[in-house]
C-alpha cells in the first residue's frame, strides 16, 4: 500500500488551514460600515445608550451613563438597520420606557453619526453622514453641527475660513479645508462670540459639535472623523461599558486553525496506520 508522503500531507493541512481561516479583514470591510453616538440634550440627564439589531432581541452596543456632550467612538458593523434606545442611567428596567429612541441604516463603507439632539420635551434624533474621504497634502478638514439650544443660529470660521454661515439649529455644516496644525476656532451668534483652539492632523477630518456650556455660551465638542474610522474605530466612551469586541473574531480565528492542525494530526495518524509505522 501507498504511504502518505509528507509534502503532500503538509499540502493538505495547509489547505485545511485555509479553509478554516475567516477571509481578510480588507474583504469583510466591503460590506460593513461605521456609527457612533452622541448626546446633545442639555436638560436630559446621564444615559444609558443600546444599540440593538431592528428586532430589539440582540444588544450589540451599550454606554452606560453618558453625559451630556459625549460622542463615542466609532463601532464596525455590518450593513443593515439598527435601534437606537436611550433610558436613564440607573433605571435597571429592562421595559423602561427610553427618553428617546430611533434607528439608523448602516451602509457599506460610509460612517454616521446618531445623535440625540434637542431640550428633552422635544428630544429627537438625527443621523448625520461623516467623511470617509482622503484628505490631500497637508491640510485637514473640519464641519460643524449646530446644536446649540440657546442659539437659533451660528457662525463658525477655522482660522481666515468660514466654516459655516447662519447654521441652524440641526444643521450640519459643509467640510470645510483648513492647514493642519493648531487653529483658532471662532464661534458667534448674536452677541455671544466664543473662541477655541483646536490641532488638526494632516490628513484628518473633525466634526465640532456646537454646545452649550454650564452658563448658557457656546462651546465644541470635538470628534475625529475619517482617521479614526480608517483605522478599524471600535469601542466605546471611556466612562461607558462595552463595545464590539474584536476578540470574538480572534478566538474564532484561533479555534479554527487548532482544528486545521488537528486535521492535520489526523492526517499524520492515518498515514502511520496505512504505511506500518507505529510511534509510542
Amino acid at each position: 500500500m501507498k504511504t502518505i508522503r509528507r509534502p503532500l500531507l503538509a499540502a493538505l493541512a495547509v489547505a485545511l488551514i485555509a479553509m478554516a481561516v475567516p477571509a481578510a479583514p480588507a474583504a469583510a470591510a466591503t460590506r460593513d460600515g461605521w456609527v457612533r453616538l452622541a448626546h446633545l440634550s442639555p436638560d436630559t440627564a446621564a444615559v444609558n445608550i443600546t444599540l440593538s439589531s431592528l428586532s430589539g432581541d440582540v444588544t450589540l452596543f451599550r454606554l452606560q451613563n453618558v453625559g451630556y456632550g459625549a460622542v463615542s467612538k466609532y463601532m464596525r458593523l455590518p450593513q443593515g438597520t439598527y435601534a437606537l434606545a436611550m433610558v436613564p442611567a440607573g433605571q435597571n428596567d429592562p421595559n423602561a420606557t427610553p427618553v428617546v429612541s430611533g434607528s439608523v441604516e448602516i451602509a457599506a463603507g460610509t460612517a454616521e453619526t446618531v445623535a440625540a439632539i434637542g431640550k428633552n420635551d422635544d428630544l429627537t434624533t438625527k443621523v448625520f453622514t461623516d467623511d470617509l474621504d482622503e484628505v490631500s497634502g497637508g491640510d485637514a478638514r473640519v464641519r460643524i453641527v449646530q446644536a446649540s439650544v440657546t442659539h437659533s443660529s451660528v457662525d463658525a470660521t477655522a482660522g481666515s475660513t468660514t466654516v459655516a454661515t447662519g447654521a441652524a439649529f440641526g444643521d450640519a455644516s459643509k467640510y470645510a479645508t483648513v492647514p493642519a496644525g493648531s487653529t483658532s476656532i471662532a464661534l458667534t451668534a448674536g452677541s455671544d462670540v466664543e473662541t477655541v483652539s483646536q490641532r488638526f492632523a494632516a490628513g484628518s477630518a473633525h466634526t465640532l459639535f456646537v454646545i452649550d456650556d454650564s452658563k448658557g455660551d457656546l462651546t465644541i465638542s470635538p470628534a475625529l472623523d475619517s482617521a479614526a474610522a480608517t483605522e478599524t474605530p471600535v469601542g466605546s466612551l471611556a466612562a461607558g461599558g462595552g463595545g464590539l469586541a474584536g476578540g470574538d473574531s480572534q478566538l474564532a480565528m484561533l479555534l479554527a486553525i487548532g482544528a486545521a492542525l488537528g486535521g492535520f494530526g489526523l492526517l499524520g495518524a492515518m498515514a502511520r496506520r496505512r504505511s506500518g509505522v507505529h510511534q509510542p
